[in-house]
């Protein structure tokens, strides 16, 4: 899962950067990004097959932030699309 977390990484130097970002938006990256970072902590002591069907990211609320910052803040937007991608090759 070396790629998911440094795709993470990455998303993160992105929301750090974008400093017009709405504060909505922030705050739904940043819940999601906590919300995956926990299911790789748990993940990591298992397999993804042992968690619950709940514990999987919000895939189709990542979605539709990039879809709606492409415009203003294409990076953030490419680096929420690139952690969808490493999230689907790991599996999640």
């Amino acid at each position: 899962m070396s790629e998911l977390h440094q795709t993470l990484q990455g998303l993160h130097e992105e929301l750090r950067r974008a400093d017009r970002l709405e504060p909505g938006d922030r705050e739904l990256l940043e819940s999601l990004l906590g919300d995956i970072r926990r299911l790789l902590e748990t993940t990591q002591a298992g397999s993804l097959a042992e968690q619950p069907a709940e514990a999987t990211p919000h895939g189709d609320a990542l979605e539709g932030a990039a879809v709606r910052l492409e415009a203003g803040h294409p990076g953030v937007a490419g680096a929420i699309r690139a952690v969808l991608d490493a999230l689907g090759k790991a599996g999640i």
